[in-house]
């Protein structure tokens, strides 16, 4: 029985130009020990959904090495596009010409694998982030989350033509798609009207924090599995 895991934000830079190791010691070789964990966990027929910030390039060529990392471990990988995925190509035939077998990237589009479908957008942040000198205004940010919500839309209207009601469906988001403190965006009646059994984002690092929505609220499960807040290891996130 294929099972589905999780395993988000992988920063890989094996140009070697961005270490991780930067933030902390436990990122020593992260890129090993996510290698190692998923090879022993990981299936051929299993798939493995890691929703952003996948590669540190800045260019789809220099992506290609954490490409090729990606396709020497097992199972069907799904992507979404990353604050950080700077590499990510304009088109849809640039995209399939850069990522190895069984792997989708999910951008107004959508998949299925094993009878299970496939949607998501990137999101983004739910106010300015001050503390980063952040200078946009409240309306410049709810103008990109429209845009986020539109994008979401789009791969659901894809997942529409190719996934029969009732099957299971699951969204990928990077940014957390519910803010701190709340139990609904403008994201949740998207992701609750297409009938998702969950919700796997990343973008969060560190220790658990309030940023960090995690449960099951209105009969969506949604999880947070940033590499490093999983222990640099696949989670399962059901069973098919």
């Amino acid at each position: 029985m294929p099972t589905i895991w999780a395993l988000s934000d992988l920063h890989l830079s094996h140009s070697g130009a961005k270490p991780m190791d930067v933030f902390g010691d436990h990122w020593g070789d992260h890129a090993g020990k996510m290698a190692a964990a998923w090879d022993v966990a990981v299936g051929p027929d299993d798939i493995v959904l890691t929703p952003g910030d996948f590669s540190w390039a800045m260019k789809a060529e220099e992506a290609k090495p954490d490409f090729a990392w990606l396709g020497q471990r097992p199972g069907h990988k799904i992507l979404v596009k990353g604050n950080h995925d700077y590499w990510w190509p304009p088109t849809k035939t640039k995209m399939a010409a850069l990522l190895p077998p069984n792997t989708h990237a999910l951008k107004k589009t959508a998949c299925v694998i094993h009878g299970v479908g496939f949607f998501g957008a990137r999101g983004g942040d739910f106010a300015p982030l001050t503390r980063y000198g952040d200078k946009r205004t409240q309306a410049e940010v709810d103008a990109w989350l429209d845009r986020e919500a539109a994008e979401l839309e789009a791969s659901l209207a894809e997942l529409e033509k190719i996934h029969p009601r009732g099957g299971r469906r699951i969204c990928l988001f990077h940014y957390p798609p519910i803010a701190p403190g709340r139990t609904a965006s403008r994201f949740t009646p998207i992701i609750q009207g297409a009938g998702a059994s969950h919700c796997i984002y990343g973008h969060l690092h560190g220790k658990p924090d309030a940023a960090k929505v995690e449960g099951l609220l209105d009969g969506v499960e949604y999880r947070c599995t940033s590499c490093d807040v999983i222990g640099f290891a696949p989670v399962q996130v059901c069973a098919i």
